[in-house]
């Protein structure tokens, strides 16, 4: 047995891995769903693996087509089942979400199969290992975030629409898969490596660039949605917009308060993009157990926010905003920070909604001024 080889079929899918979930610049997608993701996908793999022995054993399916034709449709279909489980989950949000957690599950899935055909090919384990994780892995990393992008899509959609991209999703990352099969068990000849590596990494760059697409578009949710409804000031949302360029943006931070202060900005602010793409997720769920599950992640949310704000210090948050200075009236600016101390100076129990006292008290009406009771004496 040889343990380069078995490394390589675990460490590179892992790394494969992680550059698609460091895309995800807004942190939505949670580690602990994509972890799932990956575990599942190796149980995928051994379901799978009792679904086509027993295809094969019975005689009702040659060996040659079962790796054509049946494997991609048992394999696909076993391999999203988790997703469409998590579909309904907050976390789920939008199909930045879906292609992550398809990554992770078809990932999961390849790593087994590597050992399965590293195991049974003496003498070339190291040359099977480095031609799967560059071609077959990536194969059935991308097949599985194509089913989790058309879910992250139907998510907003009725019960048909759902359905039809469900079905649409898995019918192409089936025909992805099928494709790829049919051509390296039938192409003998030719640089087979060059094409079925081209097919992988095509396959991955098209869902990184899927990834990048739907970031944008919830760049725009949350310049939409994030604001004051969530406590959130104007200069904070300015930072939230730049999160892309985060160490830029926090370096004077770095240098006035040091690095612990900034990390625990960064989080602050990843935890608003969080709130506006779910404020805007809640717009557009049709679904209301859904939408109770979203209002409930959004409080969580708020409670960790309110959370740093304390442990970060006013001092600190202001030093942040004024990297973004207000751009609006000073008055409001000198509220705002008003605001803010406030907000930090409340104890972790929670109190009164400072926001909602502010709003009651504008929508009071203006008390009358008094009236002296004595009439001026006149002259006589």
């Amino acid at each position: 047995m040889n343990i380069v080889a078995l490394v390589i079929a675990t460490i590179i899918p892992l790394i494969f891995l992680y550059i698609i979930f460091a895309l995800d610049l807004y942190k939505v997608g949670t580690f602990r769903y994509v972890l799932l993701c990956f575990v599942w996908g190796g149980i995928a793999f051994g379901i799978a693996t009792y679904v086509n022995r027993g295809l094969y054993f019975s005689h009702w399916v040659s060996r040659d087509n079962i790796v054509r034709y049946t494997a991609p449709i048992a394999e696909e279909i076993l391999k999203a089942l988790i997703l469409i489980y998590l579909v309904r989950r907050p976390n789920f949000t939008y199909f930045v979400d879906g292609a992550i957690y398809g990554f992770a599950a078809g990932m999961g899935f390849a790593v087994l199969e590597n050992y399965q055909y590293i195991l049974g090919a003496p003498g070339s384990e190291l040359g099977t290992a480095i031609s799967r994780v560059i071609s077959t892995n990536l194969i059935h990393a991308s097949a599985s975030a194509l089913v989790g992008i058309a879910l992250g899509m139907a998510r907003f959609r009725r019960t048909a629409g759902h359905i039809g991209l469900l079905t649409a999703g898995l019918l192409v990352a089936m025909l992805l898969h099928g494709l790829f099969n049919n051509l390296v068990s039938r192409v003998t000849d030719g640089p087979i490596l060059i094409y079925a590596t081209g097919i992988g990494f095509g396959g991955a760059a098209f869902i990184a660039f899927s990834i990048k697409r739907g970031l944008a578009e919830e760049k725009r949710w949350i310049e939409q949605t994030l604001g004051m409804a969530d406590r959130v000031t104007g200069q904070e949302a300015a930072a939230v917009q730049k999160l892309e360029t985060v160490t830029d943006v926090l370096a004077p931070v770095v240098k006035m308060f040091g690095q612990e202060k900034a990390d625990q900005i960064e989080k602050f602010l990843v935890m608003q993009a969080r709130l506006g793409i779910l404020r805007k997720t809640l717009e557009k769920l049709n679904d209301e157990k859904m939408k109770k599950a979203v209002e409930n992640q959004m409080a969580g949310l708020r409670t960790e926010m309110d959370e740093i704000r304390r442990s970060v210090g006013a001092y600190t948050m202001l030093g942040l905003r004024n990297i973004f200075p207000e751009q609006a009236s000073p008055l409001w600016g000198r509220l705002e920070n008003l605001i803010q101390e406030r907000v930090a100076a409340r104890p972790a129990s929670g109190g009164a909604n400072l926001w909602a006292a502010l709003g009651q008290r504008t929508t009071k009406p203006a008390a009358p001024p008094p009236t002296n009771s004595t009439t001026p004496s006149e002259d006589n």
